[in-house]
């Protein structure tokens, strides 16, 4: 059952796609509207599409799965030994024949059955419900059951259930990184765009498996299951073509050799004992039996299976799980690893690495959301204390108090943030600085835009009106005619910050601004004409997705066994170059492009 492709004639033009139609020509489309399907139009389409899931290969059934471990050329041997000592009235060697194979085949697919039961287990962790608009009013049901045409209502934290059309945002940012691999989270709209863009750049949609970071919105799905961009990539992943590994390929070889072995010594035993021996026929038969049978090794089977048990353990004690025992074997046939950056060769957790002030620069320990690490001058060893009323301690309370994000720790003691990862970054590193507590109150704000990239706040902090801003430095640079610095506030040296952004970028580092001015306490609301004057610009963060420690060991650990890494990433070339020096992959002074590769 396929999904219907959502595309509107446009006079003599290629059908237009969802992200081209505007929010009503979409609902038209997929015979929907704002109040959502009702129970017989969703029990229809889920009859006709499909339930909302990937399609799953028909596993075979376990009896045949068992007979699988005995299709090898050594084993047909050995069944052949097996019956030829039956032949002979040798039970013993026969059921200890018959024992090693059998033994063999439980061993591979027990640790078969095993993963097999891993992967379910995984599976079902993974699904859950949908919030949607049905019969006139709100319901929650099984991600199975969406159809396209239901109208999805998404909250700060939920794992997008199908590909949809967004219809209303609520500052509605998104992590994508499953799909682009790109860490930072996306601002969603509604408005129609133009073009035929790539999947990154279709920001009136929301793709399956991607998660919300903030905000809100309302989808109608266009696609579920396997006509999803994540149902398409899995299509793919199935279409890959089927090798047989190194060690197979010598398996095979070295069972084909010892059959043609034994049984050319058994014909030149046989001419031989004919031509110039005179031994009855049925003790020659006997003695060719036992040549055949004492030339099969027996053994080596099961000891094969064993040792890529024992692989398989070991890559299970890793966390890692392997469904076919000589998958385990390619391992040392590698020559070379391309590994997606994001969340695999880093943390998918941004960092502050680096503070900008007007008077000097500091750098920052930690390289995860846990708010542990000090703060160094640049140049120092020893950590800063940071005193109240500091240009340090007033673009801490600024970035802490200016912020949608929420640092959490679960109950394992693991720390994460709800919100989007630049603004949990910034919310760590405050936490990292210990500020002394204060009375804070919001009072107004300006929510996060990617048209203006900025938000602000108007706040009351220990009895004074503040108001504060962050964002894009180009942005809050043109807002600001000072500067804060230990003299006080000074006049903006817009030089000196440009080159201090240029070097941290070089080293891989996103820049976020802040900025703050006094305000009235009478103030009650805060708007963008409120920005244009008075600002006082306190200083940058700069900020990277850090690699994984382990990552690095296992780059350092591939070359050193002669296997070549390879990183492919989204991000700029000289941001992946920075990064792949970090992790210490060689020839990091190179990048290629996708525009070179193809």
């Amino acid at each position: 059952m396929n999904n219907p492709k959502f595309t509107t004639p446009s006079g003599d033009t290629a059908p237009r796609q969802v992200w081209q139609q505007t929010v009503d020509a979409v609902l038209a489309q997929t015979k929907s509207q704002a109040a959502g399907l009702n129970s017989a139009d969703a029990a229809e389409r889920l009859n006709t599409f499909g339930p909302n899931a990937l399609p799953e290969k028909k596993g075979k059934p376990g009896w045949l799965r068992f007979l699988a471990h005995f299709n090898d050329v050594l084993i047909y041997v050995l069944l052949a030994a097996a019956a030829l000592t039956a032949i002979m009235g040798h039970w013993v060697d026969t059921l200890v024949i018959l024992g090693v194979t059998v033994i063999n085949a439980l061993i591979g697919h027990i640790q078969e059955s095993n993963a097999e039961k891993s992967l379910q287990g995984i599976r079902n962790m993974l699904s859950s419900d949908a919030r949607v608009q049905r019969n006139g009013k709100h319901e929650t049901i099984p991600t199975r059951d969406l159809v396209p045409g239901d109208i999805v209502i998404l909250r700060a934290g939920d794992r997008v259930p199908a590909d949809m059309r967004l219809i209303e945002t609520h500052n509605l940012r998104v992590e994508e990184a499953i799909l682009t691999g790109e860490s930072t989270v996306v601002d969603k709209i509604t408005d129609a765009l133009e073009g035929d863009l790539p999947l990154g750049d279709r920001v009136n949609m929301v793709f399956s498996g991607t998660t919300v970071s903030a905000g809100g919105g309302i989808g109608v799905v266009t696609a579920t299951g396997a006509e999803t961009e994540l149902g398409h990539i899995n299509q793919m992943m199935a279409g890959i073509e089927k090798h047989r590994t190194p060690l197979l390929v010598q398996m095979d070889k070295l069972g084909k050799a010892i059959f043609v072995i034994i049984l050319a010594m058994m014909v030149a035993l046989f001419i031989f004992s004919l031509a110039l021996r005179d031994i009855p026929m049925g003790e020659l038969l006997l003695s060719l039996i036992s040549l055949a049978v004492a030339a099969v090794p027996e053994g080596l089977p099961a000891i094969i299976s064993i040792i890529l048990s024992l692989g398989v353990q070991t890559m299970a004690r890793k966390r890692a799980i392997i469904r076919k025992l000589p998958t385990v074997e390619t391992l040392g046939a590698m020559t070379v690893v391309c590994s997606d950056k994001t969340g695999t060769l880093t943390m998918n957790e941004m960092t502050v690495k680096a503070i900008i002030t007007a008077d000097c620069c500091y750098r920052v320990e930690g390289d995860s959301y846990e708010p542990q690490g000090r703060i160094f001058l640049e140049g120092s060893d020893e950590p800063v204390q940071v005193q109240p009323g500091t240009v340090l301690e007033t673009w801490l309370r600024a970035i802490d108090l200016c912020n949608d994000s929420q640092l959490t720790q679960d109950e394992r003691g693991l720390w994460g943030i709800t919100g989007g990862p630049t603004e949990g970054a910034l919310k760590v590193l405050a936490a990292k600085a210990q500020l002394p507590a204060v009375e804070a109150r919001l009072v107004a704000k300006i929510p996060f835009d990617s048209q203006y990239k900025y938000m602000s706040t108007l706040q009351h902090i220990d009895g004074e009106a503040r108001v504060l801003i962050t964002g894009a430095p180009d942005v809050i640079f043109a807002m600001c005619r000072e500067q804060m610095s230990r003299q006080g506030a000074v006049p903006f040296e817009a030089q000196y910050w440009e080159e201090e952004i240029a070097r941290f970028a070089r080293q891989g580092l996103r820049m976020v601004a802040a900025a703050c001015k006094p305000a009235s306490l009478d103030a009650t609301t805060l708007n963008h004409e409120d920005l244009q004057e008075g600002l006082i610009f306190l200083g940058i963060a700069g900020m990277m997705d850090p690699p994984r420690p382990e990552a690095i060991d296992a780059i350092h650990a591939c070359q050193t066994a002669g296997i070549r890494v390879k990183m492919i990433t989204g991000d700029h070339p000289q941001t992946a170059m920075s990064i792949g020096q970090m992790l210490g992959i060689t020839n990091s002074s190179q990048a290629m492009t996708g525009y070179q590769l193809e």
